[in-house]
């Protein structure tokens, strides 16, 4: 059995997906298992997978109906038997040491996850971007570093997990949703004793690919507002929500702000308007006010979309301005 399996989702990634299981098979760390999860491609995915990893019996394949991202992560998960797990997207790539230096961290903290920083990857032109932790190399837990919820990125692909951080909990990714790791990663944070964190980048995040879900901009922006009631009432359920409150009403505010700057370029007004209202009323429901504990200064204009009023007159003028 290995030490690390590691998920790779598949959907449609003919042109990326060897590079992904390149940098994979290129890991200082060798004793991983990678779980090749075909979610149904239409295009010759499945083709370039079998010619990469026919000559290494570390990787696995299989093939299911599509079901999205969210299902053929669970798939890969119920599939997965090492004491620790890692997912990976089939068009993004990974740094060498990732494997090497996140489990060494896992093991050397006694931590039940590790999250490292990630690069954007530019394809047209190779440049890599750097986005760097905002807390330093430590040992860190909920209890006494609350602050983690609010800053950290939910993102599935920039950790290492203990396995039964998700088997013992019955943790899934939602099924059906986008923003599911928004879904997700606030429950184990919560769930781990420790986590730990890294300074050196370990990912390349492909920015520009066309059809990024990262970039799509369509009537599925209302799942964040799904996503947000996913872990508000998660952590209502475990009695924790009032404990954590500063800190949710900072994580949703600030994923609420992202998806109504893309709401800003659609001509659907009844389906804006109408997303503007239910963020705000979700906001008025659960925590009465913007955030106060921690200052959102993301960007320049950001003050808009905490409120009703502003954001719907933005809109308007965004609306005029553009014919």
């Amino acid at each position: 059995m290995a030490k690390v399996d590691i998920v790779v989702p598949i959907y449609n990634v003919e042109k990326y997906i060897k590079a992904t299981l390149n940098s994979l098979k290129n890991q200082t760390y060798q004793d991983i298992r990678i779980l090749c999860i075909d979610d149904g491609s239409k295009d010759h995915s499945k083709d370039e997978v079998l010619d990469f990893i026919k000559d290494d019996e570390r990787f696995i394949y299989f093939y299911k109906e599509n079901g999205g991202l969210s299902d053929a992560r669970n798939y890969g998960l119920n599939k997965a038997t090492a004491p620790y797990i890692m997912f990976i997207d089939g068009d993004d790539k990974c740094e060498p040491q990732m494997v090497e230096l996140s489990l060494n961290a896992i093991l050397e903290d006694d931590s039940d996850m590790v999250i490292f920083p990630y690069y954007l990857l530019y394809s047209q032109t190779g440049v890599k971007e750097a986005i760097p932790m905002p807390f330093k190399r430590g040992r860190y837990s909920l209890i006494d570093n609350p602050e983690i919820l609010a800053f950290l990125p939910n993102a599935a692909w920039n950790k290492l997990y203990k396995t039964s951080l998700f088997t013992k909990h019955d943790i899934k990714y939602p099924y059906g949703y986008r923003h599911q790791d928004l879904g997700t990663t606030p429950k184990l944070l919560y769930l781990a004793k420790a986590v730990s964190i890294l300074e050196e980048p370990l990912y390349d995040y492909l920015i520009d690919r066309v059809g990024n879900i990262t970039t799509k901009t369509d009537h599925k922006l209302t799942h964040i507002l799904d996503m947000c009631k996913e872990i508000c009432d998660y952590y209502k359920e475990n009695n924790i929500f009032d404990t954590y409150k500063e800190e949710l009403n900072y994580l949703c505010s600030i994923n609420f702000i992202n998806s109504l700057r893309k709401a800003m370029n659609m001509n659907d007004k009844e389906f804006v308007n109408q997303f503007i209202d239910e963020i705000f009323d979700f906001k008025k429901r659960y925590f009465k006010h913007n955030p106060s504990k921690y200052q959102i200064k993301e960007n320049r204009n950001d003050f808009i979309y905490l409120h009703r009023f502003l954001t719907k007159s933005y809109y308007a003028y965004k609306r005029r301005k553009n014919g």
